[in-house]
C-alpha cells in the first residue's frame, strides 16, 4: 500500500531513504469525506449522478452508526471510537470531544493540508475553530440563509447551504493542488436531509418516489414509550419527501466537486468516502425521527471509492462508522488515536456491531438504550437512570426484517432465551470495550 510505503521511507535512516521520501509522501492518497445528515441507508436512489461517481466503489450494505444522534455520532467518526469512550453521549457534548484524537488534527501532523465546509459538531461554539483544519467554513445548520463561521470570520450567507458549501470547499481544494507538495483531507458536511428539510426552489415539487414505510399497528412486544407517539402516515410522507428533496442539491453537489477533481486528474489518488451520521424512520413503528435502536435509526449508506485499490462490490461485512477513521489512517500511512473500530481495507469482524444510545433532554423522550446486531440478529436494552436494565428485544432480521416481532416477549422458546442470555453478556462486555478488544 502507498500508504505503508510512505511510513517505511521516512522512518529509514540511510540516505536512500531521504531521497525517496518525498516521492513516497506525494504518492499518499487526498481524501475525502462526505458526511450528509440524517440520511437512511436505503436513499441513493435519488442520487444517481453521485453513484455514477461511486459506481467502482465498494458498498457496505451492513453498515451502522455508533450512535443515531447528531452531535456524538460525528465525534464518534471523527475519532474512531465508541460514544462511552468519547465523553459526547449527548448533543450538548460537544465541546467535550478528545481534540488530539480527532481525524483531522492526525492528519494534518502527518503533513496533509486539511479544510471542512459545513456541520462539525452541534454544540460545538459557532465562533470557534474546529480543530485540525487550515481552511473552515462551519455552521449548526439551516438551508436557504444561515450563520457561518469562515476562517475565523462569523458571516451570514443568504445562499442555498448545501451548494454554497461545497463550491466553498473546491475553491480550498484548487488552491491546495495548485500549491502542490502536500495531499489533503477535506470533510463536506451538508445540513440535508435533516429537518425542517427545505428542498431548492427548483426541486420543490420533484417527484422522488414513494418513501412512506410501513407502520406497526400492534407494539405490545415494545417497551412503552414507544407508544407515546400518535402515528401521523400524512404528516411522515410529508417529511420523507421533503428530505429525499434536499438530496437532490446534494447530488449536484457531491457531482460538482468530483468532476472538478476529476477534470483537474486529481479524483484518481483519491479516496472518497460517502456516509451520513444517522438513519431515520418514516412510519416504521409508528414513528418519525431518529435516536432509537430499531434498523432504520442505526443504517446509514456507506461507500468507498479508491480506484486501484478497491473494486466495485457490495460488502456484506458489519461495518461501523468507528471503522472510517482506522480506514482512512491506514491508507494515509498514519498512526495515532485510541481507535475502538477497524480498517474497512482488512479482514471482516467475526461479530456484531455495537450501537449505544444515552437519554438526551436536547432530544425525543427516548431512555437510554444498547444494541449488537450482526446481520441476521438484531439484541437491544434499554436502561433507567441508575442503568437497571428495563426492557430487552430480540429481533431475527435476517426473516423479519422490519423487526416487528420480539422473541424475548411473551411465550419465548428455549433456544431464544439462550440466545438473548448469551447476548445479554456479550452486550455488557461491548459496553464497556477499548480499542482492539470492541465489537
Amino acid at each position: 500500500m502507498a500508504g505503508a510505503a510512505a511510513t517505511a521511507a521516512v522512518g529509514g535512516g540511510t540516505a536512500a531513504a531521504a531521497r525517496k521520501a518525498p516521492a513516497a509522501e506525494a504518492a499518499k492518497p487526498n481524501i475525502l469525506l462526505i458526511n450528509t445528515d440524517d440520511q437512511r441507508w436505503d436513499t441513493m436512489r435519488v442520487m444517481p449522478k453521485t453513484m455514477k461517481w461511486l459506481q467502482g466503489a465498494r458498498s457496505f450494505d451492513r453498515a451502522t452508526v455508533s450512535i443515531p444522534s447528531c452531535c456524538p455520532s460525528r465525534a464518534s467518526m471523527l475519532t474512531g471510537q465508541y460514544a462511552h469512550n468519547t465523553d459526547v453521549h449527548r448533543q450538548t457534548d460537544g465541546q467535550k470531544v478528545h481534540q488530539g484524537e480527532l481525524l483531522p488534527v492526525l492528519l494534518r501532523k502527518a503533513g496533509y493540508r486539511t479544510a471542512m465546509a459545513g456541520k462539525f459538531l452541534n454544540s460545538w461554539p459557532l465562533d470557534s475553530a474546529p480543530p485540525g483544519f487550515d481552511h473552515y467554513s462551519a455552521m449548526h445548520g439551516g438551508y436557504q440563509g444561515f450563520k457561518t463561521y469562515t476562517d475565523g470570520k462569523l458571516e451570514w450567507v443568504n445562499a442555498y447551504s448545501t451548494t454554497w458549501y461545497a463550491n466553498k470547499l473546491k475553491g480550498w481544494l484548487r488552491g491546495f493542488d495548485q500549491a502542490g507538495g502536500k495531499p489533503w483531507f477535506a470533510y463536506y458536511a451538508p445540513y440535508s436531509p435533516h429537518r425542517p428539510s427545505t428542498p431548492e426552489p427548483k426541486y420543490a415539487d420533484a417527484d422522488v418516489g414513494k418513501c412512506l414505510q410501513s407502520g406497526e399497528p400492534d407494539v405490545s412486544d415494545k417497551p412503552i414509550w414507544l407508544k407515546w407517539t400518535k402515528p401521523d402516515p400524512a404528516a411522515y410522507d410529508e417529511i420523507c419527501h421533503k428530505m429525499l428533496r434536499t438530496l437532490l442539491s446534494t447530488d449536484d453537489a457531491v457531482d460538482g466537486m468530483l468532476s472538478d477533481l476529476n477534470s483537474r486528474g486529481v479524483l484518481k489518488n483519491t479516496i472518497v468516502i460517502f456516509t451520513s451520521d444517522n438513519g431515520y424512520l418514516w412510519g416504521e413503528h409508528g414513528r418519525t425521527e431518529k435516536f432509537v435502536g430499531y434498523l432504520p435509526s442505526v443504517r446509514v449508506p456507506l461507500l468507498l471509492r479508491w480506484d486501484g485499490h478497491v473494486t466495485a462490490s457490495t460488502d456484506h461485512r458489519m461495518a461501523s462508522s468507528v471503522d472510517i477513521m482506522p480506514t482512512l489512517l491506514a491508507a494515509a500511512g498514519v498512526s495515532g488515536g485510541k481507535l475502538d473500530g477497524r480498517s474497512l481495507l482488512g479482514p471482516a469482524r467475526t461479530g456484531p456491531v455495537l450501537t449505544e444510545y444515552w437519554y438526551d433532554l436536547k432530544n425525543s423522550k427516548v431512555p437510554t438504550w444498547a444494541a449488537l446486531w450482526d446481520g441476521k440478529t438484531h439484541y437491544l436494552e434499554n436502561y433507567d437512570e441508575q442503568g437497571k436494565t428495563t426492557f430487552r428485544e430480540l429481533y431475527h432480521t435476517d426473516t423479519d426484517p422490519g423487526e416487528l416481532t420480539n422473541v424475548l416477549h411473551g411465550k419465548v422458546s428455549d433456544a431464544d432465551r439462550k440466545l438473548g442470555d448469551a447476548l445479554r453478556d456479550k452486550l455488557a462486555t461491548a459496553r464497556r470495550c477499548t480499542g482492539s478488544a470492541c465489537p
